[in-house]
């Protein structure tokens, strides 16, 4: 990249991203893909980051497997979806009733509305299970875990008891700002593969009512501060 290059990065932890400019290191950065707005661009970093570590490097998800993704319709899920899909994985997803097209057109191949639909009685058993729900949810998902399988979490540390009697991995993590996996999935975005969606934006001014929108409604995708020019 050189000066004037657009951008998009998911900033390290010792930093805020709700800023007019911020310092953004050149291991965090990745080219803007040229098929994204500014406003779209900013939507992928940290859930696409966030997704990719999930999926891959903590579950080494491979092509040809099966994936049960919870919260499919949210910021992290709707990418984790497509990048799975890309993989070449199955895909299935729990959402609400409402978002069930949605996933569809995301790429998901079953779905299940988690408010109507108990997912260990619906799906076969899954080489993964990537949780963005935590709580019963993580719980029920070992009964659709193969041995051998994986379940990891972005919210709490699944229980080794439960891994161990099921022969399987329970890792729970934080995602950390990598170049290298932001330009990947750049790449899958450039050639139409991945996709972000972007329910509303608000301006830098009412970050407040953006936060306690996420607090109190459910979004689907993701919430954007615009920066004035």
């Amino acid at each position: 990249m050189k000066k004037g290059d657009p951008l998009f990065a998911m900033l390290g932890h010792d930093r805020g991203g709700n800023a007019e400019y911020v310092v953004v290191k050149a291991t965090e950065a990745a080219a803007k893909p040229d098929r994204l707005s500014h406003v779209e661009a900013a939507a992928v970093p940290l859930a696409g980051i966030t997704a990719w570590q999930g999926l891959f490097d903590h579950g080494g998800l491979k092509s040809g497997q099966r994936v049960l993704i919870h919260g499919g319709a949210g910021g992290v899920g709707h990418l984790a979806i497509q990048l799975a899909k890309a993989a070449g994985a199955f895909v299935a997803t729990t959402v609400s009733a409402e978002d069930v097209v949605f996933v569809r057109e995301l790429g998901a191949d079953q779905t299940v509305d988690y408010k109507n639909q108990r997912f260990e009685e619906v799906v076969d058993a899954v080489d993964l299970v990537f949780d963005l729900v935590a709580g019963d949810t993580q719980e029920r998902s070992w009964e659709v875990l193969k041995p051998g399988g994986t379940l990891v979490s972005t919210l709490s540390q699944p229980s080794q008891e439960k891994a161990n009697l099921r022969r399987a991995r329970g890792v729970s993590y934080l995602a950390e700002p990598n170049a290298a996996h932001l330009a990947e999935i750049g790449r899958l975005i450039e050639a139409g593969k991945v996709t972000p969606f972007v329910q509303a934006t608000y301006p830098l001014g009412e970050v407040a009512k953006a936060e306690e929108r996420l607090e109190n409604e459910h979004v689907r995708g993701k919430i954007v501060l615009e920066v004035s020019a």
